[in-house]
């Protein structure tokens, strides 16, 4: 008798204990820390990323595809904490600059003034700590 109380004392106990742990809480702001989000599909791109001392080099080919729109480009980024100077480009086909972004502090920027079809984006940064949110779409 005393085996089976202690089984089924212990079991729920154990229970108790797995079903009380909980993760670690999601993120407020919706994103994972040094993990970008990316949509590329053919009416928008987006690049969004919370890093923090991130390094990356990344060159992207842009699935954007304009009708008779103008290429709009907003470029946001807040709690900018380094020293390193980090680049985001749009290329077009050629491999000229569409639009290049130097940040080296909290910026917020909004391009609409070509009609240039985009190839490729590129963000380059050897510590980027704070929070990147970059769209282009066809205005």
């Amino acid at each position: 008798m005393m085996n089976k109380n202690f089984i089924i004392k212990y079991s729920f106990i154990f229970s108790f204990f797995f079903i009380s742990c909980v993760g670690p809480p999601d993120p407020d702001h919706g994103l994972v820390e040094n993990l970008p989000a990316i949509i590329n599909t053919n009416t928008a791109f987006t690049f969004d990323l919370r890093g923090d001392n991130y390094a990356i080099d990344e060159s992207i080919d842009i699935s954007l595809n304009l009708t008779d729109g103008t290429l709009a480009s907003t470029l946001i980024v807040t709690d900018y904490k380094n020293n390193d100077t980090t680049i985001v480009l749009l290329q077009d086909v050629n491999g000229e600059d569409i639009y290049k972004y130097i940040i080296s502090g909290n910026i917020t920027r909004a391009d609409a003034n070509t009609r240039i079809k985009p190839k490729k984006a590129i963000i380059q940064s050897n510590s980027f700590t704070g929070i990147l949110s970059w769209t282009v779409t066809e205005q």
